[in-house]
């Protein structure tokens, strides 16, 4: 394992009963239990970061589709139109 690094932190009476227990019960010591938890925090930081960079390039993609106008086909006329032509011949 590498250097550990010493640190001190202050917790509710709640949470070092909840934390003791847990350690208890999965037969490690509260610092692991604790290091555990900061890496599984950081996990789901990353993920999130990395989700919150594919949706940013997802709307990326809606923005220039819609400048470019895919999905058109080149057509300029809308759907309520057609109905609208086709109602009046």
């Amino acid at each position: 394992m590498a250097r550990m690094v010493r640190k001190q932190i202050v917790i509710a009476p709640e949470q070092e009963r909840a934390l003791q227990a847990h350690a208890r019960a999965l037969g490690v010591s509260q610092s692991s239990l604790i290091r555990q938890a900061i890496d599984l925090l950081l996990e789901q930081a990353e993920e999130q970061e990395r989700r919150r960079e594919a949706w940013a390039m997802v709307e990326d993609e809606w923005r220039r589709a819609d400048r470019e106008g895919w999905g058109s086909g080149g057509r300029t006329w809308t759907r309520e139109e057609l109905h609208e032509r086709g109602r009046a011949d």
